[in-house]
């Protein structure tokens, strides 16, 4: 029963009441069971935050090693499963984000070998060395794993890009470890590696994948019996094709086009139907670096191969040096070709493309080519024009808005959002465009509904004191809707909004947004709080 529990096994299983009521009671806060294991690596290995914070309060010591089986630093055990805020409270309560355990292992370290960007995040914003004197880098360890987000935190703050690991061979950089992995099937690789590995019969294996947040794919190999599948298995993410490119920029390595290239497509050859499925091609890590390294490239040389990329046959590499194209900024030798593929190209993934590239360039000139895709039959395409027609959009002639305020009433969420931001943000203020706004007030999507009265509240139209009151009394409303809606009264500066200000202050506060409401709540106050 949990009111017998002692404090280690208590802290364990999250039982904070027990916890307290032992801390109450005078139970040593360090001291460790029969196995060594203290209270505050137990709690902090399970990521039982609410005990943390009470053993800590009691003068747990957040530095001292654990020594049961497999126990260390409290902090190194929260970072190896990415408790995010438990690594928080114990960096509060002063841990040393850079003390090692045995081997050299830190918590940047055992992070980043997971995959665990938000603690890798607090731990750098925490002083933590990328750069520590150890045996294998956190670069290097983020780089074999094929965590890409990673690598760029790491050398954002100031990782050596060779981050090389002494223990293999004669010392593999980092990009030798991203290289190795470049262009392999990975979940074949690690299903055969388990096959081989569990050979026995009645063994079967497992993959599983998941998206992350920096655009790559966690690719996850378990074996097993069935229905006995344990905890443990091999993990990789996808981002090695990336973090290879990225290196080899870093490092001022010239990379063949064609290796490029054959990165930038790795996920259209890679079981495409699934990862696609997912997320295209285009918006895969590889493929951004890909563009940015062949943008960087100032020669002659260079851009004749990518405008050859422009016109190759097939949609996706022409889509790629169009993608390049708009990062080199207008020429005379590229805006006509845009303009013209913008004529002439059907493939709705390289005329968004075309129509970023345009927008980008703010070619006022290809306000046809524009206007002529606005009625795209492929959402992509009209969420591209709906963002790029605010760039190109004459402001003397707001008449040409027409097919902009048509995309404010567009069947796909996306569009409608883009369509409203484009139009709350242009310089012309017409009756036409004002109703267009008011028309968003009774949208389904908050987003739309704040991108309408901030576009209402800058001209002055009170109209949008309907949809402020409407977002501002959701008490399930994002961060963002409620900046932008906060925004929208200070603009407005209506007094009539001070009570809806005022009762929205726990969720202003609870998305870290008390300045903006503070400056929301005095523009209808005269000036004061």
């Amino acid at each position: 029963m949990s009111g017998e529990l002692p404090l280690v096994e208590a802290s364990r299983e999250g039982k904070l009441d027990r916890v307290n009521a032992l801390l109450a009671g005078g139970v040593e806060v360090d001291r460790p069971d029969g196995e060594g294991t203290t209270a505050l690596y137990a709690a902090s290995v399970g990521g039982r935050t609410d005990v943390v914070r009470a053993l800590l309060a009691a003068g747990a010591d957040p530095d001292r090693p654990s020594l049961g089986d497999s126990d260390g630093l409290p902090l190194c055990g929260a970072a190896c499963w990415g408790h995010e805020e438990t690594v928080a409270a114990l960096l509060e309560a002063g841990a040393d984000v850079d003390k090692a355990e045995d081997r050299g292992w830190t918590a940047l370290k055992w992070a980043a070998s997971g995959g665990h960007t938000g603690t890798v995040v607090r731990l750098l914003e925490a002083g933590a060395d990328p750069n520590r004197e150890v045996r294998t880098p956190p670069l290097y360890l983020a780089a074999s794993r094929g965590a890409v987000g990673i690598v760029r935190l790491l050398l954002r703050h100031g990782a050596d890009p060779v981050g090389a690991a002494e223990g293999r061979g004669d010392g593999e950089t980092a990009l030798e470890a991203a290289l190795r992995w470049t262009g392999v099937d990975i979940e074949g690789e690690l299903r055969a590696q388990k096959k081989e590995a569990y050979a026995e019969p009645g063994y079967e294996v497992v993959v599983t994948r998941r998206e992350e947040d920096d655009g790559t794919e966690l690719i996850t190999a378990l074996a097993g019996r069935e229905g006995e599948f344990g905890v443990t298995g091999s993990e990789l993410q996808t981002g090695h094709g990336a973090i290879a490119t990225l290196l080899e920029r870093v490092l001022d390595i010239p990379t063949p086009i064609e290796e490029l290239v054959a990165r930038a497509m790795e996920f259209r050859y890679l079981r495409p139907t699934a990862a696609e499925a997912r997320r295209h091609v285009t918006e895969r890590p590889a493929w951004e670096e890909t563009v940015r390294t062949l943008a960087e490239r100032d020669d002659e040389e260079s851009l004749r191969e990518v405008l050859d990329l422009a016109e190759h046959p097939d949609p996706l590499y022409r889509t790629l040096g169009v993608d390049v194209l708009a990062r080199l900024g207008p020429h005379l030798r590229t805006l006509p070709r845009l303009r013209r593929m913008a004529r002439l190209e059907n493939d709705p993934i390289l005329l968004r493309s075309l129509v970023r590239a345009l927008s980008d360039h703010g070619d006022a000139a290809a306000l046809p080519e524009l206007l002529r895709h606005a009625r795209h039959p492929d959402e992509r395409v009209r969420n591209a024009v709906a963002r790029a027609l605010v760039k190109v959009l004459p402001p003397e002639q707001p008449m040409d808005a027409g097919e902009l305020i048509r995309l404010t009433g567009d069947e796909h969420e996306y569009v409608r959002d883009w369509a409203t931001m484009s139009l709350s943000l242009m310089d012309a203020d017409t009756a036409e465009l004002r109703d267009a706004l008011a028309r968003r007030m009774d949208d389904p999507s908050p987003v739309v509904v704040a991108e309408a009265v901030r576009g209402l509240a800058e001209r002055g139209d009170r109209r949008a004191v309907t949809g402020i009151r409407h977002l501002l009394t959701d008490p399930t409303l994002e961060n963002y809707p409620l900046d932008v809606t906060l925004e929208a009264v200070v603009r407005l500066g209506d007094p009539l909004l001070r009570r809806d200000v005022l009762a929205c202050r726990p969720l202003a506060e609870s998305h870290g947004l008390h300045d903006e409401w503070q400056e929301a709540l005095r523009s209808t106050s005269g000036g004061r709080i």
